[in-house]
């Protein structure tokens, strides 16, 4: 029997090759053209050859898969200075000021919604809160235990790790609360975004390795996971039929999912305190509630979110490491005690989601741990993402979503109660 050549982003390898060949000489001679035609074109090259070998290292594909080496590879290709400093710039425009993630978290979170039952939707939002609630207040007494043995008073160690780990990414999180303590102590913003990165950015690294060791925590202990499903003895997403190609289907998706995150956006404007991510999220759970769809076109937004998933997410993530996690800015920080109490930490918030999520929520053990534990110390929208798809749990997004956002909110909240209290 013929051998099957092996095939990566759908090309034979032949074919690929001479892609990525194509892009090295492009980069080489500083012609890659701005926006999509050269963005979309590195990253998709660069991002499925990185998850093929993911998929395909022994080890790495046992313990970590595509995903996570997405992530890492991408990070590890920018801290060695690989790419030229203009790519660079286009690569961070792309992937953040011209709105390829927005493209691609919205395509997500539209599917994702509309894939799930309405009932259980409901009902699992309201229970998901209170068990990241318990995870985070777990985490941080760990943090502030641990800083303590190392010589650090409890407020250092509350403001300058525990609360930057969990407050929801750096634009959303880090950023803003430089800013909020720079007002509150008079220290430059940038000279405390330097030093709350680092917590922000490890803490968002172990949740994606943690989710890449959960699935070979499901295989070993099945009792323990749904199987990508949060409620014990439901299922949660509506079955889909694998439909022939429907490009009108495709295209219909496309625009409902571009119309909720502008939804989201216009709420924003009336409530700026309301992120985009999290108006679009109560658009989609308000037109689930009240039926404003028809049945047909919450297939087509389902459809269109899984095409997404399979098309663009070796991309989003490899974008991810190139643009948004600094290597070197880490290893700069990083000492072995500072490393165990951000891997404590989170490790705290992980059991204990998992904890309160199966034991007085009726979660799933390992759900309930990545949903409502890793997904608060990720670096927002984006980490969900990597923390997901290590996971292979991409339907829990919008539990997701809701968690980071609110959890986000309360620890900015708490950072500028304390900073003045704790500092004055």
């Amino acid at each position: 029997m013929k051998r099957e050549m092996k095939r990566v982003a759908g090309l034979p390898l032949p074919l690929y090759l001479a892609l990525l060949g194509l892009l090295f000489l492009a980069l080489w001679r500083g012609v890659i053209p701005a926006g999509m035609p050269g963005g979309l074109f590195l990253l998709l090259v660069l991002g499925e050859g990185l998850n093929e070998l993911g998929k395909n290292v022994p080890i790495v594909r046992t313990y970590f898969g595509g995903s996570v080496v997405c992530v890492l590879g991408g990070a590890a290709l920018s801290a060695l200075g690989l790419f030229p400093a203009g790519s660079m710039g286009l690569l961070d425009r792309f992937v953040q000021q011209e709105g390829f993630l927005i493209f691609y978290i919205a395509a997500l979170i539209t599917g994702s919604l509309f894939q799930i039952d309405r009932r259980l939707l409901f009902r699992a939002s309201l229970r998901i809160l209170p068990t990241a609630f318990a995870g985070v207040a777990a985490g941080t007494a760990v943090v502030v235990l641990l800083g303590l043995l190392q010589g650090f008073c409890p407020a250092e160690s509350l403001l300058y790790i525990a609360i930057p780990m969990t407050s929801g990414g750096m634009t959303a999180g880090a950023v803003p609360l430089s800013g909020i303590y720079a007002e509150a102590t008079g220290i430059p913003a940038g000279e405390i975004l330097t030093r709350i990165a680092p917590a922000t950015v490890l803490g968002n690294i172990v949740s994606i390795l943690f989710g890449a060791l959960s699935v070979q925590l499901s295989r070993s202990f099945p009792k323990i996971s749904g199987g990508g499903q949060l409620l014990r003895g439901e299922t949660a997403e509506k079955s889909l039929e694998t439909p022939r190609i429907d490009f009108s289907k495709l295209l219909a998706g496309l625009l409902l999912s571009l119309a909720f995150y502008m939804g989201g956006a216009l709420l924003h404007g009336f409530v700026p305190a309301l992120p985009a991510y999290a108006g679009m999220i109560l658009c989609i759970m308000a037109a689930k509630g009240f039926s404003v769809l028809p049945t047909e076109m919450e297939e087509a937004a389902a459809v269109w979110g899984q095409f997404v998933i399979r098309a663009f997410t070796a991309a989003a993530l490899t974008g991810i490491g190139i643009v948004l996690l600094n290597l070197n800015r880490l290893a700069a920080v990083l000492t072995l005690p500072y490393l165990l109490t951000v891997v404590l930490g989170v490790l705290a918030i992980t059991l204990t989601a998992g904890f309160v999520g199966s034991r007085l929520m009726g979660f799933y053990p390992l759900e309930a741990s990545i949903a409502a534990g890793m997904c608060t110390t990720n670096m927002g929208g984006s980490g969900n993402v990597a923390v997901l798809s290590a996971a292979d749990r991409m339907a829990l997004l919008p539990f997701a979503q809701i968690v980071t956002r609110s959890i986000g909110a309360l620890m900015l909240t708490l950072g500028g109660i304390l900073v003045g209290l704790l500092t004055g």
